[in-house]
């Protein structure tokens, strides 16, 4: 005989049923909000994935453009340097023909018409062609700027260079592991190596010159003056100094005292500098001071000699001409680099003499003429040629910018030499 059920047992066992459903219903929700955050999760990783793919896609393809585009750069300096050649042949006399490597089923290549010939029209291609980016479709495209470095001043030029010391600019870049500024780390002569004895030194108007330089950039720089508290007079001797092939600084005192207690210990270079970037070593040089004078300084052509190129100069770089008669010489005033500027706009060029050329104008014209009374310093040739030239290539794929900078010698034959190239990051 069963017992019967004790009073209030059939509402428990509802209420149990009732808590049960509740903590499935909540374990239901748990679970379903854990695939939800899951498929998120793998959606997320997905388009996260896809846009570095396409990232790394469009980064190789701005690095491919923008390695086309020195090519073509090159092959724009070099048509440079064949007109120029091409019209130094013409003007001795020689034909085309009579060129080095020129037979006589060569094809002919001509620009246009352009006053000043050839030459002239090259030196648009190669001026102009930064103005004229190409876009190759809607998202790629690339621009190419080249500049003569003769438009800088070569600091090169103020200190004499050593006879052993004239073939540098040849042996630039050759080998691997070159750096930014194309020298090999293996042909970098050890401190035993350099010559300990007497060689170039700077001449006192080389000091007077880079002083005033110095002083002019520092000037020019941003911030007040307890922000530009340099020594103008005594950075130019530390550069001069540094560059020089002797073992004494013009102050009198030994050049290396200052680099031997650097951390690690370095000397002076002691030879033509093959990177503006070695300006940063110099006593006295900051970061700040060497970012503002690579406005204004090359060290191209290395070992060169020529001062600024004033046809082709920047504003803020025909500044630093200095001309005058001996013991009077300054930097030119505004004045003087206002006309020489509305020469160009003309579509003029300052020259030793008028010449052929429809274009010159006789330096002792310019302006008053104080530009012909005296000299110039350093010495240039005018009408200068562009020798050596910086390449600085952009390339844009999607979002990506790939920018590269390269620097090519058309002096060697059959030419043009590449010295250096490098990829430009940030503001560089």
């Amino acid at each position: 005989m069963s017992r019967p059920l004790r009073s209030g047992y059939l509402p428990n066992v509802q209420r149990t049923r009732r808590s049960e459903r509740g903590i499935v219903l909540a374990i239901v929700l748990v679970m379903i909000f854990a695939l939800v955050t899951a498929v998120y999760a793998f959606q997320h990783r997905a388009i996260i994935d896809n846009t570095i793919a396409a990232n790394r896609l469009e980064s190789a393809e701005a690095d491919a453009l923008a390695k086309g585009g020195l090519r073509l750069a090159e092959v724009i300096v070099m048509i440079v340097r064949a007109k120029y050649v091409q019209g130094d042949a013409g003007s001795s006399g020689l034909g085309e023909q009579d060129l080095p490597g020129k037979s006589n089923t060569t094809p002919e290549l001509s620009l246009g018409n352009v006053e000043g010939g050839e030459a002239a029209a090259a030196d648009a291609l190669w001026q102009g062609i930064g103005g004229a980016p190409i876009d190759i479709d809607d998202e790629r495209r690339l621009r190419i700027d080249i500049e003569d470095e003769g438009a800088k001043l070569n600091l090169n030029a103020l200190v004499p260079a050593r006879p052993a010391e004239e073939d540098l600019g040849g042996g630039v870049g050759r080998g691997n592991g070159s750096d930014s500024e194309g020298r090999d780390d293996d042909d970098e002569p050890s401190l035993s190596d350099r010559d300990d004895g007497e060689g170039s030194s700077a001449s006192e108007e080389a000091v007077e010159y880079l002083t005033a330089v110095i002083e002019y950039v520092i000037d020019g720089m941003e911030g007040d003056a307890q922000d530009k508290r340099y020594d103008p007079a005594a950075i130019a001797e530390n550069i001069l100094d540094f560059m020089d092939g002797d073992q004494t600084s013009l102050g009198g005192r030994g050049e290396n005292e200052y680099y031997r207690r650097q951390d690690p210990p370095y000397e002076a270079w002691n030879r033509p500098l093959l990177s503006v970037d070695q300006l940063g070593l110099v006593e006295d040089v900051d970061a700040r001071l060497l970012s503002e004078l690579r406005h204004y300084v090359t060290v191209h052509p290395i070992a060169g000699t020529s001062g600024i190129n004033i046809n082709r100069a920047a504003p803020w770089v025909l500044k630093l001409v200095y001309a005058g008669t001996s013991g009077n010489m300054r930097l030119i005033d505004d004045r003087l680099a206002e006309d020489l500027y509305k020469l160009r706009d003309k579509g003029k060029l300052v020259c030793d003499d008028a010449g052929g050329d429809l274009r010159c104008v006789p330096i002792g014209e310019v302006g008053n003429g104080d530009l012909g009374n005296g000299s110039v310093y350093p010495v240039a040739a005018l009408p200068a040629k562009p020798e050596v030239f910086r390449v600085t290539v952009t390339a844009t794929v999607g979002t990506i910018d790939r920018r590269f900078e390269a620097i090519y010698d058309t002096r060697p034959n059959p030419g043009p030499q590449l010295l250096s190239w490098r990829r430009l990051r940030g503001e560089d």
